[in-house]
C-alpha cells in the first residue's frame, strides 16, 4: 500500500519537475517576442519623425502657408502634429501682419517723399503749409502705427504689476481725461473690482472709446456691471453697428470697417485687435453685439476680483 502512493506520488512529481524549464523557455521567447516589437515600433515612430522633420523643414524655407498631414500614428505623435500645426497657422498670421504693417508704413512715407520732392523740384511755387500739412499727416500716421505695435509687443511681455482696480472708478477717470465731441453717458453699479493690470485696461478703455467716438452720431454710453461671477463693461453708440458677417472679423489685425459715419479719418486696424489680446491676458474677453442706442455695444467681460 505503502509502495503504490509513493509511486502514485513520485508520477505526479515528475511534470512538475519539467514545468518550470519549458515556462522559462515561453518567457524567453515572450520577452524575445516583446523586444523586437518594441524595436519595430521604435523604428516606426523614427522613420516617421524624419518625415516630419522633413515636411518642417519645407514648410521653413517656402514663403506659403503649409501644414504637416496627418496620417493614423499613435495618439501621442498626433498631438504633436497637431501643436506643430497651429504653430504654423500662428507663425503665417505673424507673416501676413508684418507684410500689412509693412504695407501700411509705407504708404505713408511714400507720401511724405512725394510731398517734399515735390515742394524741393519747384520750391518758388511751394505753398509751404499745405506742404508741411501733408508731411503732419503721414507723421501722424505713422506715430499711430508705431504707437500701436509698441502696444502689442507690451501686451504680450510678462507683467508683475497686477493689483485690484475699481473698474467704476477706472472708467469715470478715463472719461473725465478726455476731450470727445459727443458726451458720453456713464452708468456704474458699485463695487465693481478686478485683479488687472491698471494700464492695460486703461488701455481697453481708451480703444473702446475711441472706437465709438469715431463712430456714432450723438449718444455714447458706458455700463459696468457684474452678472454670474463676472465683470461686464459694455461700450455702446447709436452709430450704423456692425453686421454680423463682421463681428469677428473686425477684431483681426489690420481689418476695418467702412461705415458712413466715421469721425477723425480711418484708423490702424490694430485697436480692437489689441483689445482682444489685453482681454485675453487677463481671462477675459471681448465681443461686439447690437447696442440699446441702435448702433454697435462692444463688451468686455472679465473674472471678478476674489475677496
Amino acid at each position: 500500500m505503502g509502495s503504490s502512493t509513493l509511486h502514485v506520488r513520485l508520477e505526479r512529481a515528475g511534470p512538475r519537475r519539467g514545468a518550470r524549464p519549458r515556462t522559462l523557455w515561453w518567457d524567453l521567447v515572450a520577452m524575445l517576442a516583446a523586444v523586437a516589437a518594441g524595436r519595430m515600433l521604435v523604428r516606426r515612430l523614427l522613420r516617421r519623425v524624419r518625415v516630419i522633420s522633413g515636411d518642417l523643414a519645407e514648410v521653413n524655407v517656402s514663403d506659403e502657408h503649409a501644414q504637416i498631414a496627418q496620417r493614423h500614428d499613435p495618439r501621442e505623435v498626433m498631438q504633436l502634429v497637431d501643436n506643430i500645426n497651429v504653430s504654423l497657422d500662428m507663425l503665417d498670421r505673424e507673416r501676413q501682419f508684418a507684410s500689412n504693417i509693412a504695407h501700411e508704413i509705407r504708404s505713408p512715407l511714400a507720401g511724405i517723399r512725394v510731398t517734399v520732392e515735390e515742394a524741393t523740384a519747384s520750391p518758388g511755387e511751394a505753398d509751404y503749409p499745405i506742404v508741411l500739412e501733408a508731411v503732419l499727416r503721414g507723421v501722424d500716421r505713422l506715430e499711430a502705427l508705431t504707437g500701436a505695435l509698441l502696444l502689442i509687443a507690451r501686451s504680450r511681455a510678462a507683467q508683475a504689476d497686477w493689483e485690484r482696480v475699481d473698474l467704476c472708478e477706472l472708467v469715470r477717470q478715463e472719461v473725465a481725461d478726455r476731450n470727445d465731441p459727443i458726451s458720453i453717458e456713464v452708468i456704474c453699479a458699485p463695487r465693481v473690482v478686478v485683479t488687472a493690470i491698471r494700464t492695460r485696461i486703461c488701455q481697453i478703455i481708451t480703444n473702446l472709446l475711441d472706437n465709438a467716438q469715431h463712430h456714432a452720431v450723438k449718444q455714447v454710453r458706458v455700463c459696468v456691471g457684474r452678472s454670474d461671477g463676472d465683470v461686464r463693461l459694455a461700450v455702446s453708440d447709436d452709430g450704423p453697428g456692425v453686421p454680423e458677417r463682421d463681428r469677428e472679423r473686425i477684431f483681426d489685425r489690420m481689418y476695418q470697417l467702412r461705415t458712413i459715419c466715421q469721425r477723425g479719418g480711418p484708423g490702424t486696424g490694430l485697436g480692437l485687435s489689441i483689445t482682444r489680446d489685453i482681454a485675453k491676458a487677463h481671462h477675459g474677453a471681448v465681443w461686439v453685439e447690437s447696442s440699446p442706442l441702435g448702433g454697435a455695444c462692444f463688451v468686455l467681460q472679465m473674472p471678478v476680483a476674489v475677496p
